[in-house]
């Protein structure tokens, strides 16, 4: 975002149709980083993560997973939706590292093997 609003910032981690939660990952008191999650009826949804650009080496977004993983399965969900994934995409190869690794094709979701 170019020079965003605070209006553009609620837009972007937040919708109308889902309660968002910000779960905090602390260490003592200091904020290390913040994992936006969408609360689903069957599941969490992974909205977006950010931390301390210092502590990258850290593995914060894959520490924000399971934290997700295990708040979901406190709350009796079976699903935690880790979002958009695009085959390939060094950015988003995380994703392949975490399973049972589903996709949604036009004939429902399938387990995608041999990743990662």
């Amino acid at each position: 975002m170019d020079d965003p609003s605070v209006e553009d910032f609620e837009r972007f981690l937040t919708c109308p149709w889902s309660p968002t939660r910000f779960l905090e990952l602390r260490q003592g008191g200091r904020l290390l980083g913040v994992a936006v999650t969408d609360v689903l009826p069957h599941g969490l949804s992974a909205v977006y993560t950010f931390y301390e650009p210092d502590l990258a080496d850290r593995g914060l977004g894959t520490l924000a997973i399971l934290e997700q993983i295990a708040w979901a399965r406190r709350e009796g969900l079976p699903h935690l939706y880790l979002g958009y994934w695009i085959a390939g995409h060094p950015k988003m190869h995380y994703k392949s590292r975490f399973r049972p690794l589903e996709l949604l094709g036009p004939d429902g979701w399938r387990e995608l093997r041999g990743l990662g």
